[in-house]
């Protein structure tokens, strides 16, 4: 089992933690709290990205600690630090010099949301859809996320930054922001743990698919690299065969 460690947030203030094993940690895992990806729930680490990683880290026989910490804090320590990796992020030209990559994990699906009773500002073919939003004044984009990496290459500049992701569906429900950069996943969840209809929102545009990752510091060693990505590959071909049976 993976040992957890959950870092003090320091917005919230709120500490989670568990440890769930004893062994020499061999590298510092670093991720967000952004379900349905990565998540703390009673004070436990959940979420696709997470499962897929536990899953890793047996495969290589690593007891790795993971600190859940807000987004930028992660990806600098995870940038900076030797022997550290973050999940789960977007591969970006951007960052592509920045990490050494062990992946793909999972795709998601990646759009700006609305309300549902504002889609109809919002019609045509995806590439008129983009012209409208370039023209509202307020959509909240994840502070160093890859979508406002994604909207600055596509010449948006109306981006307003939020750091913290879980209290996005609700800014955009109270009018703070016109649309949303987020992935369905997160829509679909969000919409659920507050009680409202999935149908109460619509993607007014789509911007893509895209491959999430484990990605590792520069300063982790090649061997340790392959040695993961080679996890992946045996996990992924397990179950192909076993979807093929």
């Amino acid at each position: 089992m993976v040992k957890i460690l959950v870092s003090k947030i320091l917005i919230s203030c709120i500490i989670f933690s568990q440890f769930w094993a004893v062994n020499v940690n061999a590298v510092e895992l670093y991720t967000e709290d952004f379900p349905p990806y990565n998540y703390v729930e009673n004070g436990k680490l959940k979420g696709i990205g997470f499962g897929i990683v536990e899953q890793l880290a047996q495969k290589v026989g690593e007891t790795p600690s993971i600190r859940v910490l807000p987004w930028s804090r992660a990806y600098k320590y995870a940038k900076e630090m030797p022997d550290a990796g973050i999940f789960s992020i977007v591969r970006t030209s951007g960052r592509e010099r920045s990490f050494y990559w062990v992946g793909p994990l999972y795709t998601i699906r990646v759009g700006l949301y609305t309300l549902a009773e504002k889609k109809h500002l919002y019609q045509g073919n995806n590439i008129r859809r983009l012209e409208k939003a370039r023209e509202i004044n307020d959509i909240g984009v994840q502070q160093d996320g890859a979508g406002e990496e994604f909207l600055a290459n596509l010449s948006f500049q109306n981006l307003h930054t939020i750091t913290n992701v879980k209290k996005s569906l609700l800014l955009l429900l109270k009018g703070r922001y016109q649309l949303l950069e987020t992935s369905k996943d997160f829509i679909s969840y969000m919409a659920k743990k507050e009680g409202l209809p999935s149908d109460k929102f619509s993607e007014a545009a789509f911007i893509g698919n895209y491959d999430m990752y484990l990605a590792f510091s520069k300063k982790t060693s090649l061997e340790t690299i392959q040695k993961w990505q080679n996890a992946l590959d045996e996990i992924q071909k397990e179950e192909m065969a076993r979807n093929l049976n």
